[in-house]
């Protein structure tokens, strides 16, 4: 038994992304969706720039330009930090009556300096688009206003050594700055798609089920007869509901692969299990058997789950008398084995449910049950319980000649059907195959069987009807013959 590969290949995330790909598109339109929400109640911040220009305030030579272009150069941060002290904003919030703190406007403005620029930018947000501008050209003026009075002079009346120009006046923007209702909804959609992304992987790196036939034989390693597409219908007996649908013929397909598993090997007896309850082993005991005997086997079908049977019930049959009975010794085998009407399928119902079942399971009255049913029938198909849920499954497993498993797509989970299947192998079983439950359904491909398969039958049963209007009872063919006579003679 191998493993499935723990690590991520790009056919193994394709998949994932493909299979929930409906998950990503939600969560795109739901993060596009809530960014526009939340764009669209936002107050919107406008920003308006105004541009401060610093230059030498006097020289008259080079070398006295060059000095003082250097002074005003390593004045630079000490302007900048004055741009948002309270000598220059106090001033603007009582000129244009702000009624905010220093702190408060501090908040609002940006100052930076160009590298190796003598310019100094001041912005400022705001929810008004003009308000900003004019916020923004106050402060400018006022602290044009401080530099000069604190850049040194060297004497009374001449000019100070900085000079300050607006060389780039604030105005109001066309447009907020923020929120961007065009860009930040594509944005929230992109995070979205992304967040939708690791979601589908997280989650398919969680899920432990097998959805696949491949992913089972990738698994296991362990053959796999075939896959039970999900269907709708409330019947358990698929393919006498529908005899020409595609369960049916997938039943058929289980049931060649099934010969071609135990070709040149003793293979009569095959337990039917699962690894957990509610997985449709008993479905799928119930068909099988009934599809290996509309192919010709004779079949006996036992349900030795005594615990919850299900065979009577799919069957519709009495279920008073049957392996329990037998066991005991209170009727005989072939008085308690009942016929489905309508084929050629035997039946042995669980009969009286026992207070010790794996006291039955293990007598020596079972092991002489079913050595006189292998004789006298080509595959005897018993149902059991689950392997994880109780020991019915791996006492019976050795005794007889091989074990399906039945996988439910859905519920199945590795880890469990790894225990199962240590545990059938453990007590001595042997796995003869696996059948995977609820695959999902291929729509092109049931459709095109679906459009191949249909007239034909509808053909056949008008030629099956016509003839038996028109023409007398044929004889048996020898197949019939020879399983009318085995069946005479064992009931004799």
């Amino acid at each position: 038994m191998t493993s499935e590969p723990s690590g991520w290949t790009l056919s193994r995330i394709w998949g994932a992304l493909r299979k929930l790909w409906v998950v990503i598109v939600a969560s795109m339109l739901i993060g596009g969706l809530v960014t526009f929400g939340v764009t669209s109640v936002m107050t919107p911040d406008y920003e308006s720039t105004s541009t401060l220009a610093f230059s030498a305030g006097r020289g008259s030579t080079s070398k006295e330009l060059a000095d003082g272009s250097t002074y005003t150069q390593t004045q630079m941060p000490t302007f900048a930090q004055l741009a948002s002290s309270s000598a220059v904003l106090q001033p603007v919030i009582d000129d244009l009556g702000l009624g905010m703190s220093v702190n408060a406007l501090k908040k609002q403005m940006v100052v930076t300096i160009p590298q190796n620029a003598l310019v100094l930018e001041i912005q400022v947000s705001w929810t008004s688009a003009q308000e900003s501008a004019t916020v923004a050209n106050a402060v400018a003026q006022s602290l044009t206003t401080v530099v000069r009075q604190v850049s040194p002079k060297p004497s009374a009346g001449q000019q100070s050594a900085v000079n300050v120009t607006l060389v780039d006046k604030a105005v109001a923007p066309d447009h907020p700055t923020s929120p961007d209702k065009v860009k930040d909804p594509i944005l929230g959609g992109l995070a979205g798609f992304v967040i939708g992304v690791l979601i589908v992987l997280l989650w398919s790196l969680l899920d432990t089920r097998i959805p696949t036939v491949g992913a089972l034989r990738a698994m296991t390693g362990s053959p796999v007869l075939g896959s039970v597409s999900r269907t709708r219908s409330t019947a358990r007996l698929w393919t006498v509901a529908d005899p020409a649908g595609q369960t049916a013929e997938e039943f058929r397909r289980i049931s060649s692969a099934l010969t071609y598993a135990t070709f040149g090997r003793q293979a009569h007896s095959i337990v039917v299990t699962s690894a957990g309850p509610g997985e449709g082993k008993s479905a799928v005991s119930a068909n099988l058997a009934l599809t290996l005997a509309g192919l010709g086997s004779k079949v006996l079908l036992i349900d030795a789950d005594l615990r919850r049977p299900r065979v009577a019930a799919n069957f519709e049959l009495v279920d008073v008398v049957g392996l329990t009975t037998v066991l005991m010794g209170r009727t005989s085998l072939q008085q308690a084995i009942q016929q489905h009407p309508g084929s050629d399928l035997d039946v042995l119902t669980a009969g009286a449910l026992p207070p010790n079942p794996a006291e039955f399971l293990t007598s020596e009255r079972m092991h002489a049950l079913l050595e006189e049913t292998v004789a006298g029938y080509d595959f005897v198909i018993i149902d059991t319980p689950p392997v994880l849920s109780v020991a019915d499954a791996g006492l019976l497993a050795p005794i007889t000649d091989g074990a399906l498993i039945v996988v439910d797509a859905k519920h199945t989970r590795q880890a469990a059907l790894t225990s199962a299947m240590t545990g059938l192998e453990d007590a001595g079983g042997r796995i003869t195959g696996m059948v995977l439950n609820r695959a999902r359904i291929d729509r092109m491909g049931a459709a095109r069987y679906g459009e191949y398969l249909a007239p034909a039958s509808r053909h056949s049963r008008r030629t099956d009807a016509v003839a038996q209007d028109a023409a007398p009872a044929s004889p048996d063919t020898p197949v019939q013959a020879a399983r009318r006579g085995r069946r005479l003679s064992d009931r004799a």
